[in-house]
């Protein structure tokens, strides 16, 4: 199905039309239910949710997926989905917040989720010219007002020792792009030879014909 952002709004703009499309990419064949597979469904309206007539458990289309218990609203989630899997230069958390005018949290959150459910589908690995780089997410710069002088400037050992603060706090995630549009993530606690190379191996075939990065040894 080809799709644009125009495409997109015009096709999703209701929580309606978001959830029943959901409940056709999950059950093409007719809603089973989670628990027990059973094929007799019935449908609690108002709650936007499924009840076993086996079992009775009651579920709804987004149980066990990245849009379990989420308060914003589903075309948000497209909107973002879409926004991330078109950029190739990858999104940051701060530009999906002025984008769909959330909270950075909620931006954060809504780009985490869909990077590991990115991952989590991934099953060929990248071929070809392939483009790797990390990048670090979270985490910024404090200066106490308690460390500046009369003038409220802080010195550079401060300053120095905020932003090797700020750095441990942020979070590195490796990615690679191959040139055919295809990208990888993964969230690394560093970016150590031994992590690099675990995630190439994960992530790269190794007929690939060439590995393009920055001049980081």
């Amino acid at each position: 199905m080809e799709m644009n952002l125009i495409k997109l709004v015009e096709d999703f703009r209701s929580e309606d039309a978001c959830r029943e499309f959901l409940v056709d990419l999950r059950w093409p064949n007719g809603v089973a239910c989670p628990r027990c597979g059973n094929l007799t469904i019935s449908r609690i309206h108002k709650r936007g949710q499924f009840d076993c007539d086996a079992c009775r458990y009651q579920f709804s289309v987004m149980a066990g997926t990245i849009f379990h218990d989420t308060k914003l609203p589903l075309w948000k989630w497209f909107i973002a989905t879409y926004l991330m899997v078109e950029s190739k230069k990858g999104m940051s958390a701060n530009q999906m917040k002025r984008t769909l005018n959330v909270s950075y949290k909620t931006a954060w959150y809504l780009c985490h989720r869909i990077r590991a459910a990115m991952g989590s589908v991934a099953t060929e690995k990248l071929s070809g010219v392939i483009e790797m780089d990390e990048t670090f997410i979270g985490g910024q710069a404090r200066y106490p007002a308690s460390h500046r002088d009369e003038n409220g400037h802080t010195s550079a050992a401060l300053r120095s020792k905020a932003m090797k603060d700020a750095m441990a706090r942020k979070t590195i995630v490796l990615g690679a792009l191959s040139r055919t549009g295809e990208v990888r993530f993964r969230v690394f606690p560093d970016r150590r030879k031994g992590s690099i190379h675990a995630f190439v191996k994960a992530e790269i075939a190794d007929d690939a014909t060439a590995i393009y990065s920055d001049d980081l040894g």
